[in-house]
């Protein structure tokens, strides 16, 4: 999953709480373990509406959302990040989602009755409607509109959106075999099947087990055809709870949706009248709004604007504060890539993995509170991962074992980092660390504007840097595959790594195809294992929210993607 500033996000923030740490004394001791995360995949009974009223709910008011910048996009077809996922949550339906069922998460049907039903080990998908879903002028949502908003992921003027289904129904090159509804044509029975209103079945290329899941991001959301145009990425239209009433770069007001039924929703309550999106402000004014907690600002949250460590103090010191902080895992997990084209050397590779101080970056970043340290590329919040430490090395790194390593060689290491002042506060650490490891460091500062032009280039000329991914779902095929398969370096592409391994690859494959979810996510953990033992990158940290919120706000909560849910929030007077 993208982010905006996703290898900038621990320099400008703090996004993790106090019980985490370690102190990374002795060899293997890099961090507590962090807390497991699970999800479950629910039945017809647990996608039944109405949702699960919080303790205290009411109805009525105006809750205020305080943001650094616009969402790109509110088109269901582009909508990606963590942030934008969150907010089209309370006007956009999908055909699955995710809620706490007993303090568990739980897929469950959306628009659909359940999460879908297969017949041929994960091939085919069928999903039936809910009766009762409607637009928001009370049009029926039909087979036809899900269908519909599925062919608009094909066209190629809407980059920004996730691409699983399109590939998964026509393959890597499915721009060819599909040009999406512009050119007047529909996507053919034997790839989206509409039998009736109702129903729509879904025939893969091949199996994956996983279909249900990467169905619950807003790219299955039904559009109509005949409200589809080039405004539509302003005001899409309404299929949950609220509607857009205005939006614009500064602002987005979303008031109630009539059409919206409860009955059918298990996962939205719907209490404020309406919600006001302000946009603009930085961290820091966010972080004092709701500090000072005055005014509208009591009725305030922020989907996913950490707290600056000028504030942390305060905020971890004082109680009324601590009691307005959630804070709980979220998918990002970081990682410094090796680049495997130009550092070819496994020792080499394996001397930096030994030598780097992450505990001591982790200090630059804000202590312990920055997140857990980690020791492997899946985050805990994956499906089946593995806890394992293959390298057991101190997390202030080992300079001498790292020496070994290298036996006598003196490996010179292009360092590239972010220009702000807490990376250039964490390279002269990382370089330090190395030097007395043996290596020659050239450290390779790049402005934040042109850092993704740059790192994503597949000939970078850089031999180690900062970067990190999310599962686009709580599966390891949402990661492995995006960032370590060989054949998808190019320009442009995430295999940070540039690991291009035969077996990797032949990896990829065959666990993709596991018809079983439960054996495909250990077996994406055991290929964790085995892409560690290539050395390719040296875990950092597994990533942690933490948000404030005003004293107004009752029954928020983190939601699973790591941002402030508005799906159960509802306001105190």
């Amino acid at each position: 999953m993208k982010r905006t500033s996703l290898a900038v996000a621990l320099t400008a923030t703090l996004v993790a709480s106090a019980a985490c740490g370690g102190s990374g004394g002795k060899s293997g001791e890099n961090t507590k373990k962090a807390e497991k995360f699970s999800v479950v995949v629910g039945d017809g009974a647990a996608s039944t509406g109405p949702a699960t009223a919080p303790e205290g709910a009411r109805q009525g008011g105006t809750a205020f959302v305080l943001e650094q910048s616009a969402i790109p996009h509110l088109d269901p077809a582009e909508v990606y990040t963590s942030t934008a996922q969150a907010t089209s949550m309370l006007f956009t339906r999908q055909l699955t989602s995710y809620r706490k069922v007993n303090g568990q998460w739980t897929l469950v049907g959306d628009l659909a009755t359940d999460p879908g039903s297969t017949s041929d080990g994960g091939k085919t998908w069928k999903f039936t409607l809910k009766e009762g879903v409607k637009f928001d002028d009370g049009t029926p949502v039909t087979s036809e509109d899900v269908k519909y908003g599925v062919e608009r992921t094909y066209d190629s003027g809407k980059v920004l959106g996730p691409k699983w289904i399109p590939q998964w129904l026509s393959g890597s090159d499915y721009a060819k075999a599909y040009e999406g509804p512009g050119k007047g044509e529909s996507l053919p029975d034997d790839v989206v099947e509409t039998p009736d209103d109702r129903t729509v079945v879904f025939h893969l290329r091949e199996a994956h087990a996983d279909f249900p899941f990467a169905v619950a991001m807003p790219y299955s959301s039904p559009v109509q055809k005949s409200r589809d145009g080039k405004s539509y990425d302003n005001k899409p239209s309404a299929t949950g709870p609220y509607k857009i009433e205005k939006h614009d770069d500064t602002k987005l007001t979303l008031v109630r949706n009539e059409q919206w039924d409860p009955a059918t929703d298990p996962i939205r309550t719907a209490y404020p009248e309406r919600y006001e999106f302000a946009y603009g402000s930085e961290a820091t004014q966010i972080a004092q709004r709701l500090i000072s907690d005055n005014g509208d600002d009591k009725n305030a949250v922020t989907l996913n604007t950490g707290i600056p460590s000028q504030f942390a103090q305060q905020v971890m010191g004082q109680a009324d504060l601590k009691a307005r902080m959630l804070s709980a895992l979220n998918p990002y997990s970081y990682f410094y890539a090796i680049n495997t084209s130009r550092v070819t050397d496994l020792n080499v590779r394996k001397a930096l993995i030994t030598a780097f101080p992450k505990q001591q970056v982790r200090q630059v970043a804000g202590g312990p509170l920055a997140g857990d340290l980690a020791t492997t590329i899946l985050s805990p919040t994956v499906q089946g991962q593995d806890p394992f430490d293959l390298y057991k090395v101190p997390a202030t790194g080992d300079p001498e074992a790292a020496k070994k390593l290298l036996n006598g060689k003196t490996p010179t290491i292009v360092f590239a980092y972010q220009q702000t002042e807490t990376n250039e506060r964490s390279a002269v650490v990382i370089t330090q660390a190395l030097e007395k490891a043996d290596f020659k460091v050239v450290r390779k500062p790049i402005s934040a504007e042109t850092w993704y032009d740059q790192l994503n280039k597949k000939d970078n000329g850089l031999d180690l840097y900062l970067a990190g991914w999310a599962a686009d779902w709580p599966g390891g095929s949402g990661v492995i595959p995006a960032i370590f398969d060989g054949r998808t370096i190019a320009d442009g592409t995430y295999n940070y790594a540039r690991l291009d391994d035969p077996e990797i690859n032949a990896e990829i494959d065959r666990i993709g195809k596991m018809p079983n979810l439960v054996e495909q996510n250990k077996q994406w953990a055991a290929l964790d294992k085995k892409i560690m033992e290539k050395a390719a990158v040296v875990p950092y940290l597994y990533e942690r929210s933490n948000r404030l919120h005003g004293s107004g706000v009752g029954g928020a909560a983190i939601d699973i993607f790591g941002q402030t849910s508005l799906a159960t929030l509802f306001l105190k007077s």
